[in-house]
């Protein structure tokens, strides 16, 4: 079974599971899980389906049982739930604003607003139908593995910024991709090795140009303290230190 194939009792149980734990009708567990037999009085769907239902979503990571009985739904299903509100609206926007704001806890991001996080999500639903979502989505349980998938090959050329190589990618525009840049750079900095800066900061640093010949510090992307998150910085003070740092060693 793929995420195609879910039906209406999965997405009402991922639904009801998302709704309990963030408005924590439930006090079951420390987890704040549900159980199948609470659902099953609230929804009308009977215990045996749930069950049946329950392990089906299980099976895809979706859900995960805490104790026997009780369930929470994870990660993957909460960004299953989004990505169904991105390509078809086949969840209320309650509910999918409900599982952005789950979503931000999980992966760290209260910092940035629900309009950035949403921005960043719709690039992450173009890049996973360039492939195959069904297959794809369900590997994803954190913001640094998210970030690959919206990112094009060869993007240590140096023919362009990092910000028109994944609006290029995506075929979307390049505002669209700024809107989701402080977050991306989050991403970029979580999923791939950085520099710890004696300043503080911490950059993700590539070799651009021909390097047989002449190569270029290109600042892919960083985390500033006075500046936040950005994508290709030329801050003079950040690329001086990644000098001396590169020349130390």
């Amino acid at each position: 079974m793929d995420i195609y194939h879910l039906d209406n009792y999965h997405i009402l149980l991922l639904q009801t599971l998302l709704v309990h734990l963030i408005r924590g009708k439930t006090k079951h567990c420390a987890r704040n899980s549900d159980s199948l037999y609470y659902i099953s009085i609230n929804t009308g769907m009977s215990i045996a389906t749930a069950y049946r239902k329950a392990l089906d979503l299980m099976n895809l990571g979706l859900v995960e049982r805490v104790s026997k009985g009780h369930y929470i739904i994870t990660v993957k299903g909460i960004l299953v739930l989004i990505m169904m509100y991105l390509g078809n609206g086949s969840i209320s926007k309650e509910v999918f604003e409900l599982a952005v704001d789950k979503l931000r806890e999980d992966w760290d991001l209260s910092e940035f607003d629900r309009n950035e996080v949403i921005n960043y999500l719709k690039l992450l639903y173009k890049g996973l139908n360039k492939l195959d979502l069904s297959s794809i989505i369900t590997n994803i349980d954190s913001l640094g593995k998210s970030v690959y998938y919206i990112l094009p090959e060869g993007i240590n050329n140096g023919r362009h910024s990092i910000i028109y190589s994944i609006a290029e990618y995506l075929g979307t525009t390049v505002d669209e991709v700024r809107s989701a840049e402080r977050i991306i750079a989050k991403a970029l900095i979580d999923y791939l090795p950085s520099i710890r800066l004696s300043d503080g900061c911490r950059a993700i640093v590539l070799l651009t140009g021909d390097q047989s010949v002449r190569s270029t510090l290109t600042i892919l992307a960083i985390k500033c303290r006075i500046r936040g998150y950005s994508l290709n910085s030329d801050c003079p003070v950040a690329l001086s230190l990644i000098h001396k740092a590169c020349h130390d060693q």
